[in-house]
């Protein structure tokens, strides 16, 4: 029998004036928005502070007391800024809650104003509302005060210039950038930089260029980041790992060479079909699962799993790519950025949701389970608007049973997702005994193939 999802006990029930119920538990909490308006801003700041565990609720009733008594004298004060003054909240618990609403604080360098960036992309540009100069993330941790809030980006007001968009082609000055390579076609962008297939002139092969975005390049954490992937994967060798080959600084240019996969992402298969066969998403975590366990016995983490990140070869070998947000938990420094959850939200574990830095590799496993969900029902185990909406959920609200959502999916396999999506890493598999499982499903009679 597939198990049932657990439900918190102990529920302590909170209501506020704007109709939102808040359900916190000792061993769970579930936070409810009973409210018909849509949430496209994302949860409340202070029910979001309370579910991610920074808060209790009697602080939190206790500190917007004090903002409405503020309020009747005519002083508006944002509720961060109070309970950062109060010593409730600390700097980076406020900027991790911002940053879960899907919000940024940017500074205008000229006139030295901070605004709350909502729904912030990196691609985007943003101005200063008093002398229209650019904004930029500062370069320090930041105070959460703020002079204003930005909720369009200067880039989506500009006119369109109506021509249709042509493929971007490799422009000139690239093509013969690095010393014994040739780049021929670009491959994709994500929030970091830009990915090219190029040819290695000396090893005759084709390969992937990574290199730092131009707008990220002066950013020291960024550029930390992006050769502590380089790093990692050095130290990995592994089949189903993107071995890596060279790094380093070319002019202005910050790159990163690594092993081509000819093959699709998987995020682009499951565009494409919707669901894989279980006996296909199986074998797909299963190798993953392998890499996870070779990657943990080098004290490696991962941090960022998801289809997009998995890539399979014509061969049919899996490939787990973009160690981007990796830690090495035998290294004191912290690539944290400031005020930020570094994962990707809808794939995001409990632990990663909290910001806790205490993590070891069941928080990958976490997401792989994710990403399984995804790969037999066809969709996420959780649905938001926002960043906040989905790291709430992955912290206080049992995951659906997986046959609930497509009735084809095996009970053992429904039972396997749900081990790897329990709250409590404790409770999780390691991915050694993960993959073992795997290799027991397939081999199982009733596996849907």
């Amino acid at each position: 029998m597939p198990r049932k999802p657990r439900r918190p006990s102990g529920v302590q029930i909170l209501r506020g004036g704007n109709g939102h119920t808040l359900r916190m538990g000792g061993a769970g909490c579930e936070y409810t928005l009973c409210t018909t308006m849509a949430e496209k801003e994302g949860p409340d700041f202070g029910k979001l502070a309370v579910a991610l565990g920074f808060l209790t609720p009697e602080d939190l009733e206790k500190i917007l007391r004090i903002q409405g008594d503020l309020h009747k004298i005519g002083v508006d004060r944002r509720l961060g800024e109070l309970l950062l003054e109060k010593r409730i909240l600390s700097r980076e618990q406020v900027l991790l809650t911002l940053r879960a609403q899907g919000k940024r604080i940017m500074t205008c360098h000229a006139c030295r104003k901070s605004y709350n960036v909502h729904h912030y992309k990196p691609t985007e540009t943003y101005t200063c509302k008093h002398c229209t100069a650019e904004l930029s993330l500062p370069a320090k941790p930041v105070t959460p005060s703020v002079s204003d809030s930005i909720t369009v980006a200067t880039t989506s007001l500009r006119k369109k210039t109506g021509k249709p968009r042509t493929k971007p082609s490799v422009s000139p000055e690239l093509v013969h950038l690095l010393s014994g390579y040739e780049i021929v076609k670009r491959l994709g962008q994500g929030g970091m930089g830009t990915v090219y297939k190029a040819r290695d002139l000396i090893g005759s092969r084709w390969v992937a260029v990574k290199l730092l975005a131009p707008f990220l390049a002066s950013d020291q954490e960024y550029v930390k980041r992006f050769f502590q992937e380089a790093r990692n994967l050095q130290k990995l060798h592994h089949p189903n790992i993107v071995a890596a080959y060279d790094a380093g600084v070319t002019g202005e240019q910050k790159f990163f060479v690594m092993e081509f996969v000819d093959g699709p992402s998987l995020e682009d298969v499951l565009h494409k079909k919707g669901t894989l066969k279980e006996a296909t998403a199986l074998e797909v975590v299963r190798q993953v699962a392998q890499a996870l366990d070779y990657a943990w016995n080098h004290k490696i983490i991962h941090r960022d799993i998801k289809p997009q990140n998995i890539m399979l070869s014509q061969d049919r070998t899996v490939k787990l790519c973009d160690l981007g947000l990796s830690k090495d938990v035998t290294s004191d420094i912290s690539l944290t950025m400031t005020g930020s959850v570094n994962c990707s939200p809808p794939f995001a574990s409990p632990e990663q949701a909290q910001g806790l830095r205490d993590m070891d590799i069941r928080s990958d496993v976490y997401s792989l389970g994710v990403s399984l969900f995804q790969m037999v029902c066809g969709e996420l185990p959780f649905k938001g608007n926002a960043p906040g909406q989905f790291l709430l959920q992955h912290v206080t609200k049992a995951p659906p049973e997986p046959r609930a959502k497509n009735p084809k999916v095996s009970g053992a396999v429904s039972d396997l997702i749900l081990r790897m999506l329990e709250k409590d890493p404790k409770d999780r598999p390691m991915p050694g005994d993960l993959a073992k499982a795997i290799t027991r499903a397939l081999n199982a009679p009733v596996l849907k193939r």
